[in-house]
């Protein structure tokens, strides 16, 4: 069956069908053409099980949330503030794009939300005061990567809820990852407004960065309560999830007014095709997964590396590097639901910590965001700037440079990466 599987897949790639159907197809295929005599009805059913979870329906809520928050205002007011806090930098628009799309991946999860809700408008920005299109691309897509590492995170919900793992440990765990990416991003920045003279805006006045923080303050507050409240325990993930989406129609229809309600339902329309093709990206990973559990590749991929070597150090880079492998063709939801039926019982075999272990994954998995051929946040960013992909890529690298620092430092300081689960 697995070679049915694997050759079906291939075939279905190079007739550049999208990834996620041909992972469903393939599967289906596979069983089809399968000596087990498994019964077709069994692939709707396992794809009913694999959705039907509690912690999975996290996920609507913040991409919805989300939606909310970008149209009705919380996103500009907080471009606003990260542009009165830091704007005067050294490369002072590049260093906005930071922290906007941090303080944004706070409140969503979602690095496509980041990438299209501050994109259009740094942007565009960027290149009317001289910035390269290709970095100001190149920038904001390495930026909204932040979104699946700080919580809430899309992906962290569906690797806990397949896991078996806490979610609310992810996403705390992801916490410190996420500001280190951020801060590298900050240096780097520093460094080529340096070498290039970017210089940046006239410094905003004291009085007016009150202002700007009072205008944002709703928004500000947003990740304050749903982190603080799961790190509370007053409520769960998928619970923050439907806090998120009724503290953003509040803030977003009674205080800002800048959405009204037939402006809502149209908000909830887009949230609720997103969510589809959501879905039926997992439903297809979970087909392809399902294969290969049959199959026993997670068995054998643990017996191989264990043959391999006896270090967890190397047994971990070894899943790092066959992470990114994978997600430079599959797309980052998807490779979560394929991988981790493979390598969570590798690196339970090895010793490492279920949450520390999710996370360098889910790290890994960020690659897959801001990698060719698939990376979804480069063709975001490159289509805001006009620009092609290959342009983008000329200035890729010293962020690439930031997310493997930041990965390394993930595997080696399990310490400073979970120090806020011990609270």
């Amino acid at each position: 069956m697995l070679p049915y599987l694997t050759i079906s897949f291939v075939i279905l790639l190079i007739l550049r069908v999208p990834v996620s159907a041909a992972m469903g197809l393939s599967g289906a295929f596979a069983l089809l053409t399968s000596d087990m005599n498994i019964p077709f009805a069994v692939v709707p059913q396992r794809v009913f099980v694999l959705l039907d979870s509690t912690s999975l329906l996290a996920i609507p809520f913040f991409i919805l949330a989300g939606a909310i928050m970008e149209q009705g205002g919380m996103a500009k007011r907080m471009i606003g503030f990260a542009e009165a806090m830091v704007g005067h930098w050294r490369g002072g628009l590049a260093q906005v794009s930071v922290l906007a799309s941090t303080i944004f991946s706070a409140l969503t999860g979602s690095s496509a939300a980041s990438a299209t809700a501050t994109g259009s408008v740094l942007i565009p920005a960027m290149k009317r005061t001289g910035y390269p299109e290709g970095y100001a691309a190149a920038l904001q897509a390495s930026s909204a990567a932040i979104g699946p590492i700080i919580p809430p995170s899309i992906i962290m919900v569906v690797y806990g809820s397949l896991a078996g793992v806490s979610v609310g440990s992810l996403f705390l765990s992801g916490v410190v990852p996420g500001l280190f990416i951020a801060i590298g991003l900050f240096i780097v920045n520093a460094i080529m407004a340096r070498r290039h003279g970017w210089g940046g805006g006239a410094k905003t006045p004291l009085n007016e960065r009150v202002i700007a923080a009072r205008h944002a303050a709703a928004a500000l507050l947003a990740p304050i309560i749903i982190v603080g409240g799961i790190l509370g325990g007053i409520f769960t993930p998928t619970e923050a999830g439907a806090v998120a989406v009724v503290y953003a129609c509040l803030v977003s229809l009674v205080l800002y007014r800048e959405i009204g309600v037939r402006k809502l339902l149209d908000v909830i329309l887009d949230a609720a095709l997103t969510t589809g093709v959501l879905g039926l990206i997992i439903a297809s990973a979970g087909i392809f997964g399902w294969v290969l559990a049959l199959e026993q590749v997670p068995q054998m991929v643990v017996d191989w590396v264990q043959s391999v070597t006896a270090s967890p150090s190397i047994a971990v880079l070894l899943v790092v590097l066959f992470v990114l492998a994978v997600g430079c063709v599959v797309d980052v939801t998807a490779a979560v639901i394929i991988l981790v039926p493979v390598f969570a019982p590798l690196g339970a075999s090895y010793g490492f910590d279920p949450i520390h272990f999710g996370v360098i994954m889910c790290l890994a998995l960020v690659y897959g965001n801001v990698t060719p051929p698939v990376g979804l946040l480069l063709f975001i960013t490159a289509s805001i700037a006009k620009c092609s992909i290959s342009t983008v890529m000329k200035h890729q690298l010293p962020f690439y440079l930031v997310l493997t620092l930041a990965l390394i430092a993930t595997v080696f300081f399990p310490g400073l990466v979970m120090v806020l689960t011990y609270l």
